[in-house]
């Protein structure tokens, strides 16, 4: 699971990176204790909050990511991000942006998934606003903990969310 976690944060802050910065410019990736407190309560109020997450959904369709926990064909949990291509009832169409590293079988960049699975998500609005990112904000928060100065790029978009 560490490493899960691990990988999940270099793709989110290497997605994230891309998306708001036109800088090539590369930084570490935070190690962390999958079990700190911060981590375990962002997760936690991700899950609590999945309704602001729908509500939010429908306004600003284009631009939603959610973190899954799934369970790969060799019985691994792996966390894995995707953007939302649409919501029916309770399952989510995705598309896996962070392929999953234990799974051997055949899988499809296209996923179904039930919001059961979600462990954290997160939305951009049209102005820049950033909604959710539970598990990114705990990230913020641990790197000040541990005296970790972020990056420029990451300063800024800490700063996104609302």
């Amino acid at each position: 699971m560490y490493w899960g976690l691990i990988v999940v944060f270099i793709v989110l802050a290497f997605w994230l990176h891309n998306r708001y910065s036109s800088s090539s410019e590369d930084y570490p990736a935070l190690e962390t204790d999958p079990n700190d407190p911060l981590l375990l309560q962002a997760v936690a109020d991700a899950k609590a909050s999945l309704d602001e997450f729908k509500s939010l959904y429908r306004r600003f369709p284009k631009d939603a990511f959610v973190k899954l926990d799934f369970e790969s064909d060799c019985g691994v949990s792996e966390h894995l991000g995707a953007h939302v291509e649409g919501i029916k009832g309770d399952e989510l169409s995705v598309f896996l942006v962070t392929p999953p590293v234990t799974h051997q079988g055949k899988l499809a960049h296209n996923y179904t998934c039930h919001f059961d699975d979600i462990e954290d998500w997160q939305i951009t609005d049209k102005d820049g606003n950033i909604y959710g990112g539970f598990t990114q904000r705990a990230m913020f928060a641990i790197a000040e903990r541990e005296g970790v100065e972020l990056p420029p790029e990451l300063q800024e978009m800490q700063g996104k969310y609302v």
